[in-house]
């Protein structure tokens, strides 16, 4: 083995990108995190399909700032919700979770 790589090296060396199965189940934990959250939900049925804005989301869904950022950093980083022109609205996985939980 050579000199210059320890063994922590060679096994983060050798993981790289995730198999299909291994996606497929880490956007299943994903989802999962998503249905079994009851904020998350109404987070995500007060944004419904037509996206609401900062200010409408805090007051319809009643989350205190913390909690509001909380959830939203997750959906925004796990692409359930996305932000453009000032509004948040549903990507195409956030539709279907809609679909299936709200």
């Amino acid at each position: 083995m050579n000199e210059d790589i320890d063994e922590i090296d060679a096994y983060f060396g050798k993981k790289g990108e995730p198999t299909e199965g291994e996606a497929v189940k880490m956007e299943h934990i994903m989802m999962e995190k998503v249905s079994i959250n009851p904020s998350r939900r109404k987070l995500l049925r007060v944004v419904g399909v037509f996206g609401k804005d900062e200010k409408q989301l805090k007051e319809e869904s009643g989350l205190d700032d913390f909690f509001f950022k909380f959830h939203m950093d997750f959906l925004l980083k796990e692409g359930f919700l996305k932000f453009e022109d000032g509004m948040y609205r549903l990507t195409d996985p956030g539709i279907a979770m809609h679909d299936s939980v709200c």
